[in-house]
């Protein structure tokens, strides 16, 4: 059988590859710590559980409207009014089966044939493929990890074409951990509204920030900016539900209907229970929120201080997220190489920095959401497997 083109296209998710690679080992025996996956260590909080039990109870488990029911939409408005200070009509929020379809869904709904968006390096591992999926053609942007402002306009400026759609943006980073300056969000908007490109931002990590408050690029945005910004947001990190495949984003007006049809032509629709636990996490999970974060401090601050120890690593500390993206100094092999030898070795599973792009190289992604037992252990490990190489 002969393949289409854009399964041939579609890249293997290296996170997926190194947990499957790190189970195999696990069922021969080998002990593994898991540093690879990027998803909280939490329960979901037995309210949000309790809530989708009571929906099911009541019978809610037939289709419903492929935009999402309308009370979940009405509690996302409130919560964009209270998290990001911007007014947003239930008309303009698209639920969707977590944060990741809403990016696919807005690409396939703007992208024809030879079509290019411009993504972050480093940045999240998916964009690439979910851009080629939809039949563009990424192309990479520098973002500094290690200075206050993490973009270079001109860079930017230099790679937009006739051709290009969207801009992507993603604060916190994943795999960085940086947040925008305030420079930053303006420079983009400033290019965009230039150009005429969309700005598809990526939020799913705003609410796990440690000394700064999250800024979304919504904040900056005057009223006729609203036709250019997609807002990308879910319950995944926020209220440790990744499991349960819940996100949203808002839509410019034009993009509702494309994106709609598309659900309806493919998922149909999120299921109707899982949205109703979706209102009471929005609506009451701020308590869970703020105990998960400052476990998540306390793990970062631990960790970063025993890293900081190895005269190998450049470390910058993280502002929000669950990961150190640190850059190994003189290192003699790829980050693949690096990153599968420690398993081998010491059953540390860790990201190579190349699956986050071109700039990722020589760096390595380390979650930092497990427990602070493993967490240590794991960093022993990883000072002691840098002595050991050259």
């Amino acid at each position: 059988m002969i393949l289409s083109r854009t399964v041939n296209n579609l890249k293997e998710s290296d996170s997926f590859r190194v947990l499957s690679y790190a189970k195999q080992l696990e069922r021969q025996g080998k002990e593994i710590i898991h540093f690879e996956i990027g998803e909280p260590d939490f329960d979901t909080d037995s309210k949000v559980k309790e809530a989708l039990l009571e929906a099911l109870n009541k019978g809610e488990t037939h289709y419903t409207a492929s935009q999402g029911i309308l009370s979940l939409r009405e509690e996302i408005s409130r919560y964009e009014k209270n998290f990001r200070n911007i007014d947003v009509s239930p008309d303009n929020v698209v639920i969707t089966p977590g944060g990741k379809p809403i990016l696919l869904f807005v690409l396939m709904a703007i992208l024809n044939d030879g079509d290019n968006v411009l993504l972050p390096s480093p940045g999240y591992l998916s964009y690439a493929s979910l851009v080629r999926f939809a039949g563009g053609q990424p192309i990479y942007y520098s973002i500094n990890v290690e200075e206050r402002n993490t973009i270079d306009p001109d860079e930017i400026k230099s790679k937009i074409t006739r051709r290009t759609k969207a801009i992507i943006i993603n604060y916190p980073s994943n795999p960085t951990g940086k947040m925008a300056s305030a420079t930053d969000l303006l420079e983009i908007l400033e290019i965009a509204r230039d150009r005429k490109i969309l700005i598809i931002s990526d939020e799913v990590y705003s609410r796990i920030t440690y000394e700064k408050e999250h800024i979304s690029i919504t904040r900056m945005a005057e009223k006729d900016d609203k036709g250019l910004l997609v807002i990308v947001d879910g319950f995944s990190k926020t209220y440790a539900m990744t499991g349960w495949r819940l996100g949203w984003g808002v839509l410019p007006d034009v993009l509702v209907k494309p994106v709609v049809k598309i659900i309806q032509n493919s998922i149909s629709c999120v299921p109707p229970f899982v949205q109703y636990a979706g209102i009471v996490a929005l609506k009451e999970g701020d308590d869970f929120v703020k105990k998960m974060v400052t476990e998540f401090r306390k793990r970062r601050d631990v960790i970063y201080d025993i890293l900081q120890e190895s005269d190998r690593l450049f470390i910058p500390k993280p502002e929000g997220a669950f990961y150190f993206f640190p850059r190994i100094l003189d290192l003699k092999m790829s980050s693949v190489e690096f990153t599968k030898g420690l398993l081998e070795k010491y059953g540390v599973a860790m990201l190579p920095g190349s699956a986050f792009g071109p700039t990722g190289e020589g760096h390595i992604r380390i979650s930092f959401a497990n427990s602070l037992e493993n967490l240590q252990k794991g960093a022993e490990f990883l000072l002691k497997y840098l002595k050991e190489i050259k």
